[in-house]
This record gives C-alpha cells, sequence and structure tokens, in this order.
C-alpha cells in the first residue's frame, strides 16, 4: 500500500485545507496542475524548438551587453546557460518525453530539468554543484518563452488550487484571491516575514520554510496543508484523508465557539481591562477586524497600499483610503504607521540593498524621500478629522530620526491649517519599538511621544541576530526568548515611568503561549491579526492579573526560550484545552 509523503515546515497562517498543487515558477507563470496528453506533438515539439531559439537570441543578447559594460569575462557566466540550450542530450530527452508520453513541452521540461538539478546537487565539486541554478534560469527563461502572450501571471483558474512556490514577496501573496487559492507553500520564508503575516491577514492557511516543496509535489496531485502544525501531506491515503478531515471539522467548532467572544472585553478573571485590537493591510481588513472582536486597529500598515500599485498612490487615493478605515471603526482608534518600505517589502523602482532589514527602511527611507513622506502625511492627517487617529513612526533608531520626523509633520499641519483643512492637530504621536537602542534608550524616547507600539518581529531578530525571513535559521528565532521578553519589560517600565502607554503589535501579540507574560509585564494593549484576536480574547478571560505577574516573573528565571515554551505550554495545556489543540502537532499518518 502506497504511504503518505510527509513534509514538515513552518506554520505561518492556521487552517486545513485539501486541494490540487500549482506550481507558481520562478519565471512569474502558473503551472495549471497535471498535464493533459496532447493530441499534435509534432505542433508542441515545433513550439518548444521556437521558444529554445528565443531564448537563446534573448540570452546572447544580454551577454553583448554585458560585454560592453562589465568586459568578456564577468560575462562568461551565461555561457552555461546559453551551452544547456544547445545541449543534444537535454533537448532529445525533452521531445522524447513529448513524442513517447505526449506531454506538453512545460512539462517535459520541468520533468527534465528536475532530474539535472538533482543530479548537479549530487556533485561534490562546489563550482559544478553552483551550475544547478543556472539549469533553473534557463528552465524559467524557456517555460516563460512557450507560454502564450495572452497567458499572464497568476491567472488562476476556475477551480480552488493549493499553490506552491519557491518564495512568495508580500505583495505576490497580498494579490492572492482567498476564492481561488486554498492555501500556499513555500521552500523559503519564516513565520515572521511579512508573507506570513500577509496570509494570516487575508486568512488563507499557508506553511513555509518547506526547504523542497517545489521539488517534491506531483503537479495536480491532492494534497494536505496543516497551517496549525506546519504539515503537509503529498498523495494522502484515505485513513489520513479521514483524520484531517475530523481535524479540520473539530478546530472549525472551536474557532465558531471563540467567535462567541467577540462582543465580550478582554478582561482578566479579576477585573482587569486591556485594550484588544487588529493588525491590518487594507481598508476591507475592518470588517473582520470587528467580526473577529478587535476595539481598534492598533497597526495599519500602510505600504500595502503602495505595494500592489504600479505607480505611488497620489494623496488623494490615500485619503480615501485612511478616511474608510477611520469612518469604519468608529468610534474607535486608528493607528497608522506611515510607510515601512524595506527589507523584504519593496515595490517598483527601489533599488534592492545587500542587507536590506539593516538598511534604508522605515523612517530612514522616509527622510531620504521627503515627498513621499509629506504625501502620506497630508492624507493621514486630513484622515485625521473625527479625532480617533494616531500616527507611529517605524524603525526609530535614534533621537534625531525622531525630531526630524515630527519636524516635517509639523510643518505638513502648519500647511493644513493655513488651508483651513480639518484636522486634529493634537493627535496622538509614537513609534515602532523594534530596534534595540531604542529599547536602552526608551526613557529618552518616551519624553518625545505619546506611545510606543512594540514591534517584536524585528526586535527578535535584531537581539538574536537572526533573520526573520530564513528558513534555515527559524529555530533560532523566538519572541519567547528571554532576551526579548526582558527588552519588552525594559521599553514598558520605561513608558510608564513617563506616563506613556505601551502596546505590543508584533507577532507576539498574536501567540497565544506569550499573553499570560505580557500581561504580568504591564502591557496596556495587543494588536493581533485579525482571525488570532478571538484566541488572545479567551486567553486573557481566563487568566488572572495577579497570576500573569507571578508567571512573568518564572519567566525571568530561565535561561532558553526553550524552558520558557515549555513552562506556558504546561500552563495553557492545563488551563485552556481548547487553544492547545489549535496549537497541537499533526495528527496520524500512515
Amino acid at each position: 500500500m502506497k504511504n503518505d509523503i510527509i513534509l514538515r515546515g513552518i506554520p505561518a497562517s492556521p487552517g486545513i485545507v485539501i486541494g490540487p498543487a500549482f506550481l507558481f515558477e520562478e519565471s512569474g507563470f502558473l503551472i495549471n496542475g497535471a498535464a493533459k496528453p496532447i493530441a499534435d506533438t509534432d505542433k508542441e515539439i515545433k513550439r518548444f524548438k521556437e521558444a529554445i531559439k528565443k531564448s537563446k537570441r534573448e540570452l546572447e543578447e544580454i551577454k553583448k551587453n554585458l560585454v560592453k559594460k562589465l568586459g568578456f569575462t564577468k560575462a562568461k557566466f551565461l555561457d552555461v546557460q546559453i551551452l544547456a540550450l544547445e545541449d543534444p542530450w537535454i533537448i532529445e530527452e525533452i521531445i522524447k518525453k513529448i513524442k513517447e508520453e505526449k506531454k506538453e513541452a512545460i512539462y517535459s521540461i520541468i520533468e527534465i530539468s528536475k532530474e539535472l538539478f538533482a543530479k548537479f546537487k549530487e556533485i561534490d565539486d562546489p563550482y559544478l554543484k553552483e551550475r544547478a541554478s543556472d539549469i533553473k534560469d534557463v528552465t524559467n527563461r524557456v517555460i516563460k518563452n512557450l507560454k502564450k502572450k495572452e497567458e499572464k501571471p497568476f491567472e488562476f483558474p476556475e477551480k480552488k488550487i493549493i499553490l506552491v512556490a519557491k518564495d512568495l514577496s508580500p505583495s505576490d501573496t497580498a494579490q492572492l484571491e482567498k476564492e481561488k487559492v486554498l492555501a500556499f507553500l513555500t521552500d523559503l520564508g519564516g513565520k515572521a516575514s511579512h508573507t506570513s503575516i500577509m496570509a494570516r491577514a487575508i486568512e488563507i492557511p499557508a506553511v513555509v520554510g518547506l526547504r523542497e516543496i517545489t521539488e517534491n509535489i506531483e503537479l495536480g496531485g491532492r494534497i494536505i496543508v496543516d497551517g496549525y502544525a506546519g504539515v503537509v501531506v503529498v498523495n494522502p491515503v484515505e485513513k489520513t484523508l479521514r483524520n484531517y478531515e475530523k481535524k479540520r471539522k473539530h478546530l472549525l467548532d472551536i474557532e465558531k465557539e471563540l467567535l462567541g467572544l467577540s462582543d465580550l472585553p478582554a478582561t482578566t478573571v479579576d477585573g482587569h481591562t486591556i485594550d484588544l485590537s487588529a493588525n491590518i493591510e487594507f481598508s476591507e481588513d475592518v470588517d473582520s477586524a470587528k467580526k473577529h472582536g478587535a476595539k481598534g486597529i492598533g497597526l495599519y500598515r500602510t505600504e500595502f497600499l503602495f505595494l500592489t500599485q504600479k505607480e505611488l498612490p497620489n494623496e488623494e487615493l490615500q485619503f480615501r483610503i485612511y478616511k474608510n478605515v477611520v469612518d469604519n471603526i468608529y468610534p474607535e482608534t486608528v493607528i497608522f504607521r506611515t510607510l515601512d518600505i524595506g527589507g523584504d517589502k519593496l515595490f517598483e523602482g527601489i533599488e534592492p540593498e545587500q542587507n536590506p532589514f539593516l538598511g534604508l527602511r522605515g523612517t530612514r527611507f522616509l527622510l531620504k524621500r521627503k515627498d513621499i513622506f509629506r504625501t502620506q502625511l497630508h492624507a493621514i492627517l486630513r484622515a485625521s478629522y473625527r479625532k480617533t487617529v494616531r500616527i507611529m513612526f517605524p524603525l526609530i533608531s535614534d533621537i534625531n530620526e525622531l525630531m526630524k520626523a515630527k519636524s516635517i509633520l509639523r510643518e505638513v499641519m502648519d500647511e493644513l491649517q493655513e488651508k483651513s483643512i480639518e484636522f486634529d492637530r493634537k493627535l496622538e504621536i509614537g513609534i515602532m519599538a523594534e530596534v534595540p537602542s531604542c529599547a536602552i534608550l526608551a526613557d529618552k524616547f518616551a519624553k518625545e511621544t505619546d506611545f510606543f507600539s512594540i514591534g517584536t518581529n524585528d526586535m527578535t531578530q535584531f537581539l538574536l541576530a537572526v533573520d526573520r525571513t530564513n528558513e534555515l535559521v527559524a529555530p533560532l528565532y523566538d519572541h519567547l526568548h528571554p532576551v526579548v521578553l526582558k527588552t519588552i519589560k525594559m521599553i514598558i517600565d520605561s513608558a510608564h515611568r513617563n506616563h506613556k502607554w505601551v502596546g505590543v503589535c508584533g507577532e507576539i501579540a498574536g501567540d497565544p503561549l506569550a499573553i499570560p507574560v505580557l500581561l504580568g509585564l504591564g502591557v496596556d494593549e495587543l494588536s493581533a491579526a485579525p482571525i488570532l484576536i478571538p484566541e488572545v480574547k479567551k486567553v486573557i478571560r481566563t487568566l488572572s492579573l495577579k497570576e500573569s505577574k507571578e508567571i512573568a516573573k518564572k519567566c525571568f528565571g530561565f535561561s532558553t526560550s526553550k524552558d520558557v515554551r515549555n513552562f506556558l505550554s504546561n500552563i495553557i495545556n492545563t488551563k485552556l484545552t481548547s487553544i492547545k489543540e489549535l496549537i497541537s502537532e499533526e495528527v496520524e499518518s500512515s
């Protein structure tokens, strides 16, 4: 009997789905499921040969231009790809597949390139091993040229699919349609990457960091995605399908029960209430925030408006969208984070950097591009007319950056006042506390702000020197590490000494295990993805503030994140069985 193939990755967005696998090639095209037999093999071979010729012409033109710019030696690497297009064995094998198996050229190319890629990976010679990337590049080029002109990237079929890709950018993810995409899986990525954050925002189950899922799936074959446990089952047998269907229904019942808390306050059993808000990316997400019981919007990520536009959004477009958010959530508040571009979030025209997470991003970028900054501030201030808007500056690492940003904000306020445009002159100004320097100098920053919102995603990667998007070091990235918890405490204590309030908007705010600690540390607000809010509220309403303080105190006695997790898991397992099941391991497979 054929067994399941179990692949384990990083759980990025919850949910269990079963469906056909479709491959999103690095060439930017969707490979539509399993290959269908073709009637005219001669015609398909002709198409294949034309695509080869076109690809070769393109590479020769690229090489010619590179020789002019950089010299012959630096352009020589393209010879490997050109030679691959001329290799008689490769061409004959692909033609053989088209003829004998009656497969479309695209599928024949993918199968042969996978064979070659596997062979290159087995070679000991580092130089030859690196040539595997050339095979991938040339494969993608030929596939692109084989695709008909009328076919477009990300053009989905009518049936629902599970999208499989090497990686997806945050802007790619933002374009996924929930009605057509059941889930997505990627080779690369981490739980705190913006691609994962976007998956939770649009409520599509996802597993990332699967290493070589693109090499192991059968196109069009049935797979199970368990976004709770980070597990993918390829070619599941009937017993496994039944087990996962049972788990899916059970967890849906738990989620339905948790939604019943949406109208209740986030109050502990001893009467302490905390503001529980939502992190959102689009104005349409307000409905989801309200449905899941958010009190307001604790983080509106304005960059996703920029990432999904072909051109920079003008003031009027931004104003209309921001106003829509303000009006829809009124009388609750909205915190607009100014454009946080850079890192793994780049839009058209922004040059990639060698070390993007430590480069020109966040407020640094805005101070460099004051035209973009001023336009956005105009739009946000105009949307503040209901007096429920707060502004927050991202990635502030130096007091001078904050003072410059505030100075530009005051200038924009003066401009609006001169034009008699209504806005809230007294709106609260805060910063994302997400850089170690900000934590160490929190007392100084608190004197210049109205509030802090702790961004634990970046704070964790900076404190632990771990790339939050890199699946290879994912086990080292943990927001429950004692040093992260102590840093959060440092910021909260500094803010409260200066009579300022503190929120937490990083992914830790949606982690049920972390809630007892955050409550015990004295956080005033938590802001999480809408789909995570019911779980967070359940934990809050089960605990007392007194016991949370004791829990936080005990966590500071541990040396590793593993010890912290084990301790907190025991608490959740004892007090909250339903929450435990939502963060449990995979079900039994054959």
